[in-house]
């Protein structure tokens, strides 16, 4: 942060204590404002960006994006601090990643897409969840002689979540799975196969703890 930039939040800390004293305004009242206001400015340095961007959706400070040229937002979805978005050519593979509407992706998450990862509306995620649909390279023998970094990048298939998920803490989802309608994935859980529909799942690598579709009336 520059020194500039230091000085203006000093003043406002300033200020808001000052009003608070006067009863005007809880000081946590005027941070959520300057907080609703940055991401402002974020959204508007960056939503031009994307390959589409939807109207009423916000992002947020310390956001990194790495080809933002193949990522459409829907509307009123929110992606929050310090987030990873990123695409990933490779081999002339134009990669699609796709988030829709209404959709919450919490602090600290990281979403990386090689093929293709599509996120149906409604999803809500908690901090720190990993969603990948690539790898550096396909773990065969003949790659282990090279650095990481220097093996090819490979998509197993790609990453299909449908609507309405809610996805805990912590929680990574694997190349080549499918989540499931309205399904609730456990924190720390780790996604290797698909997730049914209306299911609860949880563990590493994730079981089904319960199936709530005959609940449906």
């Amino acid at each position: 942060m520059s020194k500039a930039l230091k000085s203006v939040f000093h003043t406002a800390l300033i200020a808001s204590k000052a009003i608070s004293l006067w009863g005007l305004l809880p000081v946590g009242k005027i941070w959520y404002f300057m907080y609703i206001f940055r991401r402002g400015l974020c959204t508007g340095r960056n939503m031009h960006r994307f390959k589409s961007f939807g109207k009423d959706s916000m992002l947020a400070p310390g956001l990194i994006l790495l080809h933002p040229e193949n990522i459409t937002i829907g509307s009123n979805s929110s992606i929050m601090r310090n987030c990873v978005i990123e695409t990933i050519p490779v081999k002339n593979v134009k990669p699609v990643l796709a988030i829709g509407n209404e959709v919450s992706i919490g602090e600290y998450s990281h979403i990386t897409c090689a093929n293709k990862i599509v996120i149906g509306n409604g999803l809500l995620t908690g901090r720190f969840v990993l969603i990948t649909d690539n790898s550096h390279g396909r773990n065969l023998f003949s790659e282990m002689d090279v650095r990481p970094l220097g093996r090819e990048v490979y998509s197993k298939g790609p990453v299909i979540i449908e609507e309405n998920v809610w996805i805990g803490d912590k929680v990574t989802i694997l190349p080549g799975v499918t989540v499931g309608q309205g399904a609730v994935i456990a924190a720390n859980s780790v996604v290797s196969k698909d997730v049914p529909a209306f299911s609860v799942v949880g563990g590493i690598p994730a079981k089904v703890i319960k199936n709530i579709s005959n609940d449906r009336h």
